[in-house]
């Protein structure tokens, strides 16, 4: 194939002016990119040796050295050797080696070009071979694909295969045992395979007792799956993932259950405790709410670190948090006008924050720029923000304000901010109700003012009842 690829590259080469083919020569390498190469050269000698023994981790990581420093054609030709390998290796009736070929054919991936024929025919071979798990995605292949009965049967297949692994139990069982069990469970739990029976998948999952089997049973008693929903036995399995296995998403959501107290008694020592190994492992809302903490303790330079470290990762929040501080400064922290509204404008835009545009507004009301805030207090109040609410309602009944005039929408938002718990929104709205509308009515209707406040408490009690109908009917 370079023999080809050679020829032609010269014949094109030979279609050019002389002048436009000496440039085209490659230019000798510098030293520095000779040393370079050398070095690289030096560090994989001895994984190439392996490599071309057959060690086919060897021959992953020389293609994979390559590809991380950019040199791509190197790296290609080592890939392929990997697949040539790993196809051997496959051919001689290697589960593991068939089950590594046939995912990498399905999505195509390390150089290896995708092919869903090879995917299916791999993962057949190591189905035929007893490996449930291959049998289990031919499943999911078949699902995509809506052929309902080829997949039933591979799922079957599946099934069945889980069931031999578990027939006679070790004891301890072993981590096959184990996974097979926690796929029965998940297949009982479903009806994928089998008849479906909540209760024995349950059974089966807590018999399993793995990281799959306790990250399956929290989202049972979170839900309601099978069982009736249990917030405090949910946490125990967040608990267990977060121990045992180290799961850093699981140590947020404890954390975040024993600091507000959620499912089970508040105690902020197990919550910090769980918060620290939550942001030991990078979970962005475990890094915002611990600087939250750190903000009510008064150290502002090492929440405002945490709130920036958040913002880096995309977390909306931390941006618009970061982005305060720097609006008005703090102990530690030099204002950076400039760098605040950048960071708010971004929260807002690309990321819909509900409190970037509320602080956007403010920002504006104090430096005298009132229609450019009116503009962002429209966005929060969209957006569900109680306080940007009683600005919103004045907007409605205020001429030129760039809104529609509708003392209607006034009330709405009005009524809305009030029900979120916006103090300015209430006191708007009392002397809306309790004020300006009976002023009216005496002075252009000379009705009773008696009259007027039965007319008010009639409408707020309808309203009430109103509100309490609409909450019970979405229970239900």
């Amino acid at each position: 194939m370079k023999i080809y690829t050679g020829i032609l590259a010269a014949g094109l080469l030979s279609l050019l002016p002389l002048s436009a083919q000496e440039p085209a020569q490659e230019p000798a390498p510098t030293a520095a990119a000779t040393g370079s190469n050398e070095a690289l050269e030096a560090a994989l000698a001895e994984q190439k040796q392996k490599a071309e023994s057959g060690d086919i981790a060897a021959t992953q990581a020389v293609y994979t050295r390559y590809a991380l420093e950019g040199l791509t054609e190197q790296a290609q030709h080592w890939a392929g050797l990997y697949e040539q390998q790993l196809t051997a290796q496959a051919e001689s009736g290697d589960t593991k080696a068939m089950m590594l070929l046939a995912t990498a054919y399905l999505k195509g991936r390390d150089y290896i070009a995708q092919n869903p024929g090879r995917a299916v025919s791999w993962f057949h071979r190591a189905a035929e071979a007893g490996l449930p798990s291959a049998a289990y995605i031919l499943g999911e292949i078949f699902t995509q694909q809506g052929n309902t009965a080829e997949a039933g049967r591979f799922y079957h297949q599946a099934w069945n295969s889980y069931a031999a692994l578990t027939t006679r139990l070790s004891e301890p069982p072993t981590t096959e045992q184990r996974n097979a069990l926690y796929w029965q469970g998940y297949m009982k739990l479903m009806g994928i395979g089998t008849e479906k029976n909540t209760a024995e998948g349950i059974a089966l999952l807590q018999q399993a007792d793995n990281a799959w089997a306790w990250s399956q049973l929290y989202k049972c008693y979170v839900k309601g799956i099978g069982v009736e929903k249990d917030m405090a036995k949910a946490i125990g399995y967040a608990r267990k993932l977060a121990d045992e296995a180290a799961d850093g998403l699981m140590a947020w959501v404890v954390a975040s259950a024993y600091l507000n107290g959620e499912g089970v008694q508040k105690d902020v020592a197990t919550g910090r405790h769980y918060l620290n190994m939550a942001d030991d492992a990078n979970i962005a809302q475990a890094i915002h709410m611990k600087g939250l903490l750190l903000q009510e303790e008064g150290k502002m330079l090492d929440a405002y670190n945490c709130f920036n470290r958040a913002a880096s990762m995309g977390l909306p929040e931390s941006m618009t948090a970061t982005a305060k501080m720097l609006l008005h400064g703090a102990e530690g922290v030099e204002a950076d006008t400039a760098r605040a509204i950048d960071m708010l404008r971004i929260a807002s835009d690309r990321y819909e924050d509900p409190r970037a545009p509320w602080e956007l507004g403010q920002y504006y009301d104090s430096i005298g720029e009132p229609e450019l805030a009116n503009g962002w207090y429209k966005i929060a109040s969209d957006r569900g923000v109680a306080q940007a609410m009683a600005r919103r309602g004045l907007l409605h009944i205020t001429p030129d304000s760039g809104v529609k005039w509708s003392p209607t929408q006034m009330y709405h938002w009005w009524r809305t901010g009030s029900n979120a718990g916006d103090p300015t929104c209430s006191r708007y709205l009392n002397i809306f109700l309790f004020v300006f509308i009976p002023l009216v009515l005496i002075i252009a209707f000379g009705v009773p003012i008696t009259v007027v406040h039965i007319l008010n408490k009639k409408a707020l009690a309808e309203e009430a009842e109103a509100e309490q109908h609409k909450q019970e009917s979405e229970k239900l």
